[in-house]
């Protein structure tokens, strides 16, 4: 199972501004949306590929035939300058203009803030038919890292190979229906060179893989969109593939890992919007399925950990170098 913290909270901004914000940006036309949607919401998708890459191991040596481990795992994710803001080009926009200052401003993403307001105006052969305060992100709620909680269970198979899973039985209320699971394999290496077997270390490779998929339904309308059936739907993959070497001494031990992250994460607006007051090409016109996010990663990443072990109890910290650096802490019970 996954406490999805910083899934959540990103979709908590994507939505509570949909509502009253990307929806409204239907007036200056669908296209025009669509790549403001883009730009905006994809660094926070990113931010989530790599979220869930984390935590899926403490040790390159997997336990024997039937040993076990249940791991509560908690963790944080940087936010790179880089990713809270992106630079908004008018001219490449059909109907959008900044209300003041010039043609080319930085302006928030999910990640980020816009400090002070930024305003755009809605225009159409030089006449203005209104205007939109832009969304802001995490970081107007000085939020810099983003949280994640994992419940993670591991079994050891046959061959030495461990199985670890992640599961979180579907959610469904009034407005969220949310499901999230996570398979991982790791092979020890070592127990098959001969030689290796007998040193203080263990190498092994690793595979993991994570599925969420969510849909949060509107409860209220904006001022300028009515329609039925609105909501936000996503879906999100995150592959980890990892060579993991770690010590095999009794008490403490240390680990590290060098290997790939890569997935893809899928956003969009369903439902029908039915637009009072915007440019001529969609006033007055109902559109079903208007916006739509996608993006991908693929990205190295390095960790490096220790972990103290006491009987049946094991506490384990790491660090990880990646496109979004994250630290992790484990609590692990197990035989």
């Amino acid at each position: 199972m996954k406490l999805l913290f910083s899934i959540f909270m990103l979709m908590m901004f994507v939505t509570s501004y949909a509502q009253s914000g990307i929806e409204n940006l239907l007036r200056s036309g669908i296209d025009d949306a669509n790549k403001f949607a883009n730009a905006y919401i994809n660094p926070g998708s990113e931010a989530v590929i790599y979220s869930l890459a984390n935590g899926w191991y403490n040790t390159a040596k997997v336990k024997s035939l039937g040993g076990f481990e249940i791991s509560v795992i908690g963790g944080i994710s940087e936010i790179g300058d880089d990713k809270t803001s992106f630079a908004l080009n008018e001219n490449d926009y059909s109907s959008l203009r900044f209300e003041s200052g010039p043609g080319i401003q930085q302006v928030g993403t999910v990640l980020g803030q816009n400090s002070p307001d930024i305003s755009m105006i809605i225009t159409e052969n030089d006449q203005n038919l209104g205007s939109i305060t832009l969304p802001q992100g995490l970081a107007s709620e000085n939020v810099e890292y983003l949280p994640n909680l994992i419940l993670q269970g591991s079994v050891g198979l046959l061959f030495s190979t461990e199985l670890k899973l992640r599961f979180l039985p579907e959610v469904e209320t009034q407005d969220v229906t949310a499901q999230f699971y996570g398979v991982g394999l790791q092979h020890e290496f070592t127990d098959w060179i001969p030689g290796l077997k007998v040193l203080p270390i263990a190498i092994s490779g690793f595979v993991g893989y994570n599925s969420f998929e969510s849909e949060y339904r509107f409860s209220s309308q904006s001022t300028f969109i009515s329609g039925s059936n609105q909501s936000i739907v996503s879906d999100i993959e995150s592959w980890h593939y990892a060579l993991v070497a770690s010590t095999k001494l009794p008490i403490i031990n240390f680990y590290g890992s060098i290997g790939a992250v890569s997935g893809s994460a899928d956003s969009a607006l369903k439902g029908e919007y039915t637009i009072s007051s915007g440019v001529s090409q969609i006033e007055g016109a109902t559109i079903v399925d208007p916006l739509s996010t996608s993006s991908s990663v693929s990205g190295f990443r390095a960790t490096v950990g220790t972990k103290l072990t006491l009987a049946f109890f094991r506490l384990n910290v790491d660090y990880s170098f990646q496109e979004f650096n994250s630290l992790n802490v484990g609590i692990n019970f197990g035989i």
